[in-house]
């Protein structure tokens, strides 16, 4: 639950445990040495409650603008009537209707729903496509992210152990069916992660249960069985390398025999991230086998595409080095946060914002990645992960699809741009309309152009050309580009 690792961690007496994590096998019994609001799971919503206080407003410039538009617009009708009636000495008719045009062609509205209208119908679109945006501050924010954190176990992997290798040693008399059909009906006995995914191989691929005997389950170290007389071994390559002692067996599995040809097999297994076993028939290796996270099915097209918008990519997870690096290979990823407690994602995400000037986007599905989504930016919250998770989360993916992730990326590029769009078009038509109404081009036409009537015509059409440039968001699609 806190770091995000998939195979269990070995415990021994004086050992400290977190409450809210299992345990796989055997007796427990545990000092509580914390409780209440001390405990590791009350700190973590302990962070996520003062990130999100520290949270500022959003200021945005269509407000500011509004605030003082109509002031600024009474000004400008007050002063261009008395100039046109005390200084240019034109009858207070003209001067009335200077001031009357003035007022009704300034169009505060299409400044007031250039900015709400996007957000609203970016939310709606979004919502369609099962993203859920809880402010439409953070439609905004998008646009802006340069930094993408992603969260490894469970956001870029599945989250599960899956065999992925399964070599013969001698294949002359033990073959991959053969390896394979050994290890899993010794592991059917088991309760590890590890054994329910040989288990689950062999099941796949119909590969019938053999006769085990005697079955034997060592702590940390592996298990033993026996099938026609024959002792079957299997254990982890890391742990049979610190203890190749079985206990209580008095059966030695020393590693240091094996060939290096083989000896290389496994480097270049475990450098890839995976978890090899290490499958013995009495006390000889006749096979290997590897465990890993895989990565999600979308998982480098999403990486290779967030790349394309020239964002800034990092990979941040409470597992061991070698295993984050290794996912980080596959994915082109170069930076990389491993070993990383909850509460110290949520510091290297402030980090990157406060000393570094990143804004940053967090992707992530786990408790413990809670703080770091309510630190984010902006955090997206994949909605197969945990409740904390997706109530932490700013924006919430209801299906656990990482184009989704792209897709929430695009929209709020688009929507800011029609935003600007939006804002152009009214700063500009206010700019233009109401130097017409003051009577800026009497000189050269001896005429207002623009009648109270007419001014209330553009009127129409500013707030007509935001709305229709605001509903183009409807058309927005990931895959295909919209003009505008």
């Amino acid at each position: 639950m806190i770091t995000g690792e998939f195979i269990p961690l070995e415990r021994k007496v004086g050992d400290k445990v977190t409450g809210g994590t299992l345990n796989k096998n055997g007796y427990l019994q545990f000092k509580a040495t914390t409780v209440g609001s001390h405990t590791v799971l009350s700190n973590i919503v302990d962070v996520v409650r003062k990130a999100r206080m520290a949270k500022a407003p959003v200021q945005r410039i269509a407000d500011r603008a509004v605030q003082y538009f109509i002031p600024i617009v009474l000004m400008i009708a007050i002063s261009a009537s008395c100039y046109w009636f005390f200084i240019a000495n034109e009858p207070l008719s003209f001067a009335i209707t200077v001031f009357a045009t003035v007022l009704v062609v300034s169009c505060p509205c299409a400044l007031g729903i250039a900015t709400p209208m996007v957000i609203s119908l970016g939310i709606d679109k979004a919502a369609k496509e099962v993203v859920l945006i809880k402010g439409g501050q953070y439609v905004e924010k998008l646009s802006s992210i340069d930094t993408i954190v992603f969260d490894k176990t469970g956001t870029l992997t599945m989250g599960n152990p899956e065999l992925t290798d399964v070599l013969s040693i001698n294949d002359a008399r033990y073959n991959q069916f053969n390896i394979l059909q050994l290890a899993s009906s010794v592991e059917a006995k088991s309760e590890h992660p590890i054994a329910e995914a040989i288990v689950k191989k062999a099941y796949e691929k119909s590969i019938p249960k053999l006769d085990i005997s005697e079955f034997y389950s060592f702590t940390g170290s592996g298990v033993l069985a026996s099938y026609q007389g024959k002792r079957i071994f299997l254990g982890r390559n890391e742990i049979i390398r610190k203890n190749s002692e079985v206990e209580n067996k008095g059966d030695s599995y020393d590693t240091s025999v094996i060939p290096q040809d083989i000896q290389s097999k496994i480097e270049n297994l475990e450098s890839e991230g995976k978890t090899v076993v290490l499958v013995f028939v009495e006390d000889a290796l006749v096979g290997l086998i590897a465990i890993a996270d895989t990565l999600r099915e979308d998982a480098k097209y999403i990486i290779k595409e967030i790349k394309k918008m020239k964002k800034e990519i990092i990979l941040i997870s409470g597992d061991k080095e070698r295993t984050a690096n290794a996912i980080a290979k596959k994915l082109g990823i170069e930076k990389v946060m491993s070993q990383v407690s909850p509460t110290t994602k949520a510091l290297e995400i402030k980090n990157l914002q406060i000393n570094q000037g990143k804004r940053v986007v967090m992707i992530g599905d786990g408790i413990n990645d809670a703080p770091a989504l309510t630190q984010a930016d902006v955090g997206i919250a994949i909605g197969s992960g945990t409740d904390i998770a997706m109530s932490a989360g700013h924006i919430i993916l209801m299906k656990s699809d990482l184009k989704h992730v792209l897709y929430a990326l695009k929209l709020g590029q688009y929507s800011f741009r029609k935003i600007k769009q939006n804002l152009a078009m009214s700063f500009i038509y206010n700019i233009v309309t109401i130097s017409i109404a003051a009577g800026l081009l009497y000189g050269l036409t001896n005429s207002l152009i623009l009648t109270p009537a007419l001014a209330a015509l553009g009127w129409v059409i500013s707030d007509s050309a935001v709305f229709g440039n605001s509903l183009l968001i409807k058309r927005f699609t990931l895959n295909k580009k919209i003009n505008g």
